[in-house]
């Protein structure tokens, strides 16, 4: 599923197009245009933690690409980034109750993305404390502070200087 022809800057640029516009550089024009499911899999692929974290934005600024992400998890990922798309896709789960309201503000009313992968991994329930409990259950199984990684890339997405 992953393409490497896809460069990093050709994620950036598939990002910028779908309004997550927070990461550098600013595609110049010369990238090549990604599909939803090379992007998704391109994001959970790459070695950059930043791109990697990335994908719960893009799920919080796009909640119906859920299908997409079940698209690419169906047709399979080498196991690491399989694993870092499924952790990516729950921690937009939880932080999309999490920051409702705000992100509401930003972006409008869009859809709650659908309760996958969180039970294949030992996490509760999305609604359980307004995703917070859970949340704390996924980040600390990482090695660095993944709770305020995903907490800066929820005030860049809102912040970001392309806006909706």
């Amino acid at each position: 599923m992953t393409n490497p022809a896809i460069s990093r800057d050709d994620l950036v640029a598939g990002l910028h197009a779908r309004g997550v516009c927070y990461l550098a550089p600013t595609p110049v024009g010369d990238e090549l245009p990604v599909s939803d499911d090379v992007l998704i899999a391109g994001l959970a692929a790459s070695p950059d933690a930043r791109l990697r974290f990335s994908l719960a934005a893009l799920l919080l600024r796009h909640p119906g690409l859920a299908e997409a992400v079940e698209r690419v998890h169906v047709a399979g990922l080498p196991s690491a980034a399989l694993r870092e798309l499924e952790k990516h896709y729950a921690a937009a789960v939880y932080l999309q109750r999490l920051w409702r309201t705000r992100l509401r503000l930003a972006f409008g009313e869009t859809p709650l993305l659908p309760e996958r992968y969180l039970e294949a991994q030992g996490l509760p329930a999305p609604d359980f404390m307004h995703g917070e409990f859970g949340l704390r259950r996924l980040t600390e199984r990482g090695l660095f502070n993944d709770w305020s990684s995903y907490e800066q890339a929820v005030d860049l997405l809102i912040d970001q200087p392309c806006g909706p």
